[in-house]
């Protein structure tokens, strides 16, 4: 059984693709689009068998961001933006090609800036990510811990 759950992933994400809804994606009832560096739209996908909320990658050479529903829909809709903008980033950077310890960080500042450019995040919507990533512990590929992740995150929001 567990050898056909790649199969079935990578067929759905095919389908996804084939579809074209990348275009036509919505993220807490917002429309939402992704472009990568080079030009090539980003398909959203969902994947409940995804152990997070959501991961960037690239399926048949197609960049995709795979969103766990179910993590997805339990948090508030600030976040849910967030986690889209976040892993959006990674595909605008280019740090799927490019692997380094700085792209968590680097993509928490795309996504701030994106968000509070879009209108998402104005400071009070802001201040909920403050909240629910300032007591993150951090991880070995790169998230700062808390404190660390939400001075760099504000860093960002206030750049121009």
């Amino acid at each position: 059984m567990s050898v056909f759950r790649p199969l079935l992933f990578a067929l759905a994400c095919l389908a996804v693709l084939a579809t074209g809804s990348a275009a036509e994606a919505q993220i807490a009832g917002v429309p939402v689009s992704c472009v990568d560096f080079r030009g090539f739209p980003v398909a959203l996908v969902p994947a409940p068998q995804l152990p997070d909320v959501g991961a960037a990658r690239i399926v048949n050479g197609q960049p995709v961001i795979l969103i766990n529903p179910r993590v997805l829909s339990a948090q508030a809709p600030v976040m849910q933006l967030f986690w889209y903008a976040h892993e959006c980033a990674h595909h605008v950077r280019g740090h799927l090609a490019n692997i380094a310890i700085s792209n968590e960080a680097d993509a928490d500042c795309w996504a701030v800036k994106t968000g509070r450019n879009q209108g998402w995040f104005p400071p009070q919507a802001f201040q909920l990510l403050v909240e629910v990533l300032g007591n993150s512990p951090g991880s070995l590929w790169g998230h700062l811990p808390g404190p660390q992740r939400i001075q760099n995150m504000w860093g960002c929001y206030n750049q121009p």
